[in-house]
């Protein structure tokens, strides 16, 4: 007994070194891959910016084409915002990913985003840095628990990458996995792989900027309660862009599998339908719309729709086929959203774009932690209990909805809400819901109660 509590730091040491030398090895080839597919991206996005707007109509649609071909012919499983995928192949295929995914979906996303296709570039980043680990995995024959714990570091690596926060960052990497669940034992490696990418990426020339705001907020009972609207109403807009992006996906594969509809017609058709749309609104709100949310995180005065065209343009983009991330759109919805609500609320413009883009996030990707910390790193820690009683109710409300429909559940947010625990919510949501009026909670650790006679009996 007192040899093994002597020797037992040993192996603690011998575990820790392991994972923070994988972890790093890691965080060093996902920082350069994901480096060198931003800058590209950028490149593409500086370029096609000045384009006038007939080239759009003809290179967006054609986008969809090359996207709808690469992933139909090459590689599948490059479909969509990316994460996603990444989140699926971890629960069901311990993290093994086709090393053709990472070119792929780099080049499918260019193809998205630079002509003016409404996505993010942090999901793309995220399935490239899996699909990375996953190789060195293969190279290094590791087990397939070994390579599930790689894949996890290159997630992480990805989106520090992305959102230059390398704590947040790795916590999201790992939060988004499942719903209430952080896996502890991946905290260090991927912490230790996103501190090293985010470095590799700032040694690379790679910057992020983000305007902060300067304002002053006196605490009272009545901004507590501002803050719980401003957060439930936050969690409903999430909702409805699940909603949306799900419904047009089911569209998709029902017209795909009773019509026998070519499937990169999809995207091709998704690129047509956001010329339109530009031209009933603004270009702005397709790419990243970037100065977008640089203008809402400013607190300059923008459109007043400006986050429902945005919702629309992200739901037709990802939800028809295009390829792209969904994290970034949702950082503009929110921001946009809550530069809005900023009006009837009477809190700060800037201070309610900072609240939305952290709430609207916080629910559609179920990372509630994360984003409060990704709030800290990116705006600093005055305003964290704001981000925290904004993102708490956002969490809650959207209930079992997520714009990662293979995230598992671990936490069951409502006991009117059956759902099992270790069960995909894209398993969980085809199963019927009963009415709120037909069930009753659960007895509590020994009190049952009784909601006729109002009297609890232990």
């Amino acid at each position: 007994m007192i040899l093994r509590r002597i020797i037992e730091p040993l192996f603690m040491g011998r575990q820790l070194a392991k994972w923070l030398i994988l972890g790093s090895l890691t965080g060093i080839l996902v920082g350069v891959v994901a480096t060198y597919f931003l800058k590209l991206l950028f490149w593409s996005v500086d370029h096609t910016a000045s384009w006038p707007f007939w080239l759009i109509i003809v290179t967006l649609p054609l986008g969809g084409l090359v996207t709808g071909l690469l992933i139909h012919y090459l590689a599948p499983s490059a479909a969509g915002h990316g994460t996603e995928a990444v989140i699926r192949s971890v629960h069901r295929d311990s993290g093994k990913i086709n090393w053709k995914v990472a070119p792929v979906k780099a080049i499918a996303t260019i193809a998205t985003i630079a002509p003016g296709g409404s996505a993010g570039k942090e999901g793309p980043s995220a399935q490239i840095g899996a699909a990375v680990a996953s190789f060195l995995a293969d190279v290094l024959k590791f087990s397939p628990e070994q390579r599930q714990k790689m894949v996890i570091c290159g997630i992480g690596a990805g989106f520090s990458v992305v959102f230059g926060t390398p704590v947040a960052g790795a916590v999201l990497g790992i939060e988004v996995l499942a719903i209430g669940d952080l896996w502890y034992e991946m905290l260090l490696p991927s912490f230790a792989s996103s501190v090293i990418a985010y470095e590799v990426a700032r040694w690379l020339g790679l910057t992020w900027q983000y305007p902060t705001t300067t304002v002053a907020l006196s605490w009272s009972i009545g901004l507590f309660g501002k803050l719980i609207i401003f957060g439930v109403s936050s969690g409903l807009l999430a909702y409805l862009l699940v909603l949306f992006m799900e419904g047009l996906s089911h569209t998709m594969n029902q017209w795909r599998t009773r019509h026998h509809w070519w499937p990169p017609l999809f995207p091709l058709l998704s690129g047509s339908i956001l010329v339109l749309l530009m031209a009933l609104s603004s270009r702005q709100y397709g790419g990243l719309s970037l100065s977008l949310l640089s203008q809402a995180l400013s607190g300059q005065p923008i459109p007043t729709l400006a986050f429902a065209w945005k919702l629309l343009m992200v739901g037709i983009t990802l939800g028809l086929g295009m390829s792209g991330g969904i994290i970034t759109p949702l950082f503009v919805i929110g921001a946009t959203f809550g530069s809005m609500a900023a009006y009837p609320l009477h809190l700060p413009l800037a201070l309610s774009a900072e609240l939305g883009m952290i709430a609207v996030t916080a629910a559609g990707t179920n990372a509630p932690v994360a984003l409060i910390v990704m709030g800290m790193e990116i705006f600093g820690s005055r305003f964290a209990p704001e981000y925290l009683i904004v993102a708490i109710p956002a969490f809650i409300i959207i209930g079992n909805h997520s714009v990662y429909p293979s995230q598992r559940v671990r936490l069951k947010k409502s006991p009117f809400v059956p759902i099992p625990e270790g069960q995909a919510l894209e398993e969980a949501q085809e199963q019927p819901l009963p009415a709120p009026w037909t069930r009753k909670p659960p007895a509590i650790q020994g009190l049952a109660w009784d909601p006729d006679t109002s009297k609890g009996r232990s």
